[in-house]
């Protein structure tokens, strides 16, 4: 089909694509108008070796700290998604909550590791004072399964946890930056659709 006959062929469905896409749009704004801004925030911990097991390897000894550092913190980012530990943060924030969707639930709060030592965890709220109080119940938990999930020899904590300030970041939604991708996406989904419907056209004739 020559470049002539598709503009003819998508003039004969503009009506359909124009209105698709600004139904498309107006759904986006009357969503993202009502949905309230959150606040964004990010807790940063830090393992510290406090206390070393024994270890015939003595040369070996920094390596088997870092690599425990690594191996423990992943353990702590895993506990962020377990539905038991993040019961025990709500709690203690004094924060109700109902799991209607244990993915959902779970989900909420998202881990990165930036090094061996280090991690951070985000999540949003959209009020700040449960953010922080989050944040605070956040440490208290972790810090208590550090003292408690990793004990030397002599059951003395090897790790202790450092927290630093939570970071608060005010998030406003920006409505008509969604508008405007509604807005083109409704309109290739039209296209599409009107394209869909040219080639089942014309296999039905062609059979």
């Amino acid at each position: 089909m020559e470049m002539k006959n598709h503009l003819q062929y998508i003039k004969k469905y503009i009506i359909f694509i124009l209105v698709f896409g600004l139904v498309t749009a107006g759904v986006a704004y009357a969503v993202s108008s009502n949905r309230p801004a959150s606040y964004k925030t990010v807790m940063s911990y830090e393992l510290e070796l406090i206390n070393r097991s024994a270890t015939s390897e003595y040369q070996y000894g920094s390596y088997y700290d870092l690599k425990g550092s690594e191996i423990f913190a992943q353990h702590l980012m895993s506990l962020m998604r377990s539905p038991a530990v993040i019961e025990d943060i709500f709690r203690q924030a004094g924060i109700s909550y109902e799991i209607d969707n244990l993915s959902r639930f779970t989900n909420q709060f998202r881990t990165d590791q930036g090094s061996a030592q280090h991690f951070s965890v985000t999540f949003s709220r959209y009020n700040r004072s449960e953010a922080e109080s989050i944040a605070t119940a956040m440490t208290d938990v972790l810090s208590e399964r550090v003292a408690t999930s990793q004990v030397d020899d002599n059951q003395k904590s090897m790790f202790k946890l450092r927290s630093s300030e939570p970071v608060i970041l005010y998030e406003e939604v920006n409505v008509w930056l969604a508008v405007i991708v509604a807005l083109l996406a409704g309109w290739l989904f039209a296209l599409a659709l009107v394209y869909l419907k040219r080639y089942l056209q014309s296999e039905s004739v062609s059979k």
